[in-house]
Protein backbone atom coordinates (compact mmCIF):
# COMPACT_ATOMS: atom_id res chain seq x y z
CA UNK A 1 0.00 0.00 0.00
CA UNK A 2 1.31 3.38 -0.96
CA UNK A 3 0.72 6.45 1.16
CA UNK A 4 0.40 9.76 -0.49
CA UNK A 5 1.99 12.65 1.30
CA UNK A 6 0.07 15.91 1.20
CA UNK A 7 2.04 19.01 0.31
CA UNK A 8 2.70 21.24 3.30
CA UNK A 9 0.37 23.98 2.04
CA UNK A 10 -2.63 21.65 2.57
CA UNK A 11 -1.91 21.08 6.27
CA UNK A 12 -3.79 24.18 7.55
CA UNK A 13 -6.87 23.19 5.54
CA UNK A 14 -6.69 19.60 6.80
CA UNK A 15 -6.32 20.82 10.38
CA UNK A 16 -9.34 23.12 9.95
CA UNK A 17 -11.46 20.26 8.58
CA UNK A 18 -10.38 17.99 11.43
CA UNK A 19 -11.04 20.62 14.12
CA UNK A 20 -14.51 21.41 12.74
CA UNK A 21 -15.37 17.73 12.62
CA UNK A 22 -14.45 17.31 16.27
CA UNK A 23 -16.41 20.29 17.65
CA UNK A 24 -19.10 18.88 19.93
CA UNK A 25 -22.64 19.46 18.74
CA UNK A 26 -25.78 19.88 20.78
CA UNK A 27 -24.44 22.32 23.32
CA UNK A 28 -26.04 25.41 24.78
CA UNK A 29 -24.57 28.54 23.25
CA UNK A 30 -24.50 32.13 24.46
CA UNK A 31 -27.27 32.78 21.92
CA UNK A 32 -29.48 30.17 23.63
CA UNK A 33 -28.80 31.71 27.03
CA UNK A 34 -29.51 35.27 25.87
CA UNK A 35 -32.78 34.14 24.26
CA UNK A 36 -33.84 32.31 27.42
CA UNK A 37 -33.01 35.18 29.77
CA UNK A 38 -34.40 37.83 27.45
CA UNK A 39 -31.17 39.82 27.34
CA UNK A 40 -32.01 41.64 24.13
CA UNK A 41 -28.77 43.64 23.93
CA UNK A 42 -26.62 40.52 24.16
CA UNK A 43 -28.97 38.61 21.86
CA UNK A 44 -28.81 41.26 19.13
CA UNK A 45 -25.04 41.46 19.49
CA UNK A 46 -24.72 37.69 19.11
CA UNK A 47 -27.11 37.55 16.18
CA UNK A 48 -24.82 39.84 14.19
CA UNK A 49 -21.84 37.63 14.99
CA UNK A 50 -23.44 34.20 15.28
CA UNK A 51 -23.16 32.05 12.17
CA UNK A 52 -26.18 29.86 12.93
CA UNK A 53 -29.28 31.25 14.66
CA UNK A 54 -30.76 27.76 14.46
CA UNK A 55 -27.94 26.04 16.38
CA UNK A 56 -29.32 23.30 18.62
CA UNK A 57 -28.67 22.63 22.29
CA UNK A 58 -28.41 19.21 23.93
CA UNK A 59 -32.21 18.78 23.69
CA UNK A 60 -32.35 19.78 20.05
CA UNK A 61 -33.77 23.20 20.87
CA UNK A 62 -32.88 26.36 19.03
CA UNK A 63 -32.63 29.83 20.53
CA UNK A 64 -36.18 30.44 19.23
CA UNK A 65 -37.37 27.43 21.24
CA UNK A 66 -35.72 28.98 24.30
CA UNK A 67 -37.34 32.39 23.68
CA UNK A 68 -40.72 30.66 23.27
CA UNK A 69 -40.27 28.72 26.51
CA UNK A 70 -39.49 31.98 28.28
CA UNK A 71 -42.44 33.64 26.57
CA UNK A 72 -40.19 36.47 25.39
CA UNK A 73 -41.82 38.31 22.50
CA UNK A 74 -38.89 40.66 21.84
CA UNK A 75 -36.27 37.89 21.81
CA UNK A 76 -38.41 35.79 19.49
CA UNK A 77 -38.95 38.77 17.18
CA UNK A 78 -35.20 39.43 16.99
CA UNK A 79 -34.52 35.77 16.16
CA UNK A 80 -37.24 35.64 13.52
CA UNK A 81 -35.90 38.85 11.97
CA UNK A 82 -32.48 37.17 11.81
CA UNK A 83 -33.99 34.25 9.87
CA UNK A 84 -34.58 31.70 12.63
CA UNK A 85 -36.63 28.69 11.53
CA UNK A 86 -40.10 29.09 13.04
CA UNK A 87 -40.86 25.41 12.44
CA UNK A 88 -37.68 23.79 13.77
CA UNK A 89 -38.39 20.61 15.69
CA UNK A 90 -36.59 19.53 18.87
CA UNK A 91 -36.03 15.98 20.11
CA UNK A 92 -39.56 15.90 21.56
CA UNK A 93 -40.97 16.79 18.15
CA UNK A 94 -41.96 20.23 19.40
CA UNK A 95 -41.69 23.53 17.59
CA UNK A 96 -41.38 26.96 19.18
CA UNK A 97 -45.17 27.27 18.73
CA UNK A 98 -45.71 24.24 21.00
CA UNK A 99 -43.64 25.90 23.74
CA UNK A 100 -45.34 29.25 23.29
CA UNK A 101 -48.59 27.56 24.26
CA UNK A 102 -46.96 26.41 27.51
CA UNK A 103 -45.72 29.94 28.21
CA UNK A 104 -49.31 31.23 27.85
CA UNK A 105 -48.38 34.13 25.58
CA UNK A 106 -51.13 34.70 22.97
CA UNK A 107 -49.24 37.63 21.41
CA UNK A 108 -46.22 35.38 20.85
CA UNK A 109 -48.49 32.68 19.42
CA UNK A 110 -49.93 35.26 17.00
CA UNK A 111 -46.46 36.48 16.04
CA UNK A 112 -45.21 32.95 15.29
CA UNK A 113 -48.34 32.18 13.29
CA UNK A 114 -47.83 35.44 11.40
CA UNK A 115 -44.30 34.24 10.60
CA UNK A 116 -45.80 31.08 9.06
CA UNK A 117 -45.35 28.75 12.02
CA UNK A 118 -47.23 25.56 11.19
CA UNK A 119 -49.92 24.81 13.82
CA UNK A 120 -50.49 21.29 12.43
CA UNK A 121 -47.08 19.83 13.39
CA UNK A 122 -47.45 16.89 15.77
CA UNK A 123 -45.02 16.36 18.63
CA UNK A 124 -43.88 12.88 19.68
CA UNK A 125 -47.04 12.53 21.78
CA UNK A 126 -49.17 13.20 18.70
CA UNK A 127 -50.21 16.67 19.90
CA UNK A 128 -50.44 19.88 17.92
CA UNK A 129 -50.09 23.26 19.60
CA UNK A 130 -53.88 23.53 19.44
CA UNK A 131 -54.24 20.19 21.22
CA UNK A 132 -51.93 21.43 23.99
CA UNK A 133 -53.91 24.66 24.35
CA UNK A 134 -57.18 22.72 24.49
CA UNK A 135 -55.79 20.27 27.06
CA UNK A 136 -54.72 23.20 29.26
CA UNK A 137 -57.87 25.23 28.68
CA UNK A 138 -56.03 28.30 27.35
CA UNK A 139 -59.04 29.84 25.60
CA UNK A 140 -57.31 32.94 24.21
CA UNK A 141 -54.56 30.83 22.67
CA UNK A 142 -57.12 28.38 21.28
CA UNK A 143 -58.91 31.26 19.56
CA UNK A 144 -55.64 32.71 18.26
CA UNK A 145 -54.65 29.41 16.68
CA UNK A 146 -58.12 28.72 15.28
CA UNK A 147 -58.30 32.16 13.68
CA UNK A 148 -55.08 31.41 11.78
CA UNK A 149 -56.37 28.20 10.23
Amino acid sequence: MRFRIFPIQFLPALFLLWSCATVPTGQTTALHQAAETGDLGVLESLITKESDVDARDERGRSALHRAAIAGDLMAAAALLDAGADQNCIDRDGRTPLHYTVFSRQPDLVAMLLGADADPSILDKEGKTPLDLAEDAGYEEIIQTILSSM
